[in-house]
Parts: structure tokens; C-alpha cells; sequence
């Protein structure tokens, strides 16, 4: 799923906190706790349709979760496209693409 980045020769590299350590404590505890904040919003989700059906969930939750990734992202490349889309493993067009339907552009 991720990939790894290019050595500091060819690009300059993510911060610290965006380097693709895929392991270890830190990254299972965040993982963690990323995935228990999501299932506690879809719980709440539910429990506020009150039986309704929902619909476009998927849509729904990956928009809300793409914005936040892509303002930080954009804020810790100092809002460079390419570095952000480099670390994020994007064309720097979709990059752009989705900037534009999150109006961050």
C-alpha cells in the first residue's frame, strides 16, 4: 500500500511524521486510534438515522476523511503540489483535482 520514498538525491524528503515507517508502537497505536474515532462516527452516524437507510456512506466517509488528510499534507509541504503529491502517492494532477473539489485551491 505504500510506497517507499525517492532517496534524498532525487526529492526532498516528508517530515518525520510523514516518513513511511509502516511499523512498530507508534504507528499501531495510531492506526488504532484512527480506526476507533472512525467506527465511534459511524456508530453515531447510525444512531442519529434512527432507523433510517443511509445511503452513499462510502462517498460520504471517504470525503470526510480526504479533506483533513489533504490539508495537512498541504500544510507540512508549505502547500507544494508536487512534494505533497509525491508523498501521498498521486499524480500531481489528481492531487490538484482533488484540491479543487475540497476547495482548497
Amino acid at each position: 500500500m505504500s510506497q517507499p520514498f525517492p532517496s534524498p538525491s532525487t526529492a526532498q524528503q516528508p517530515p518525520a511524521a510523514l516518513s513511511p515507517v509502516t511499523s512498530g508502537p507508534a504507528v499501531q497505536a495510531a492506526s488504532t486510534d484512527l480506526q476507533a474515532c472512525v467506527r465511534a462516527s459511524l456508530q453515531a452516524y447510525f444512531d442519529d438515522l434512527g432507523g433510517e437507510t443511509p445511503a452513499n456512506m462510502y462517498d460520504m466517509v471517504l470525503r470526510l476523511v480526504e479533506l483533513p488528510l489533504l490539508e495537512t499534507v498541504m500544510a507540512q509541504a508549505d502547500q507544494n503540489q508536487s512534494r505533497a503529491a509525491q508523498w501521498l502517492g498521486l499524480n500531481r494532477n489528481t492531487l490538484r483535482k482533488k484540491l479543487q473539489e475540497h476547495e482548497l485551491l
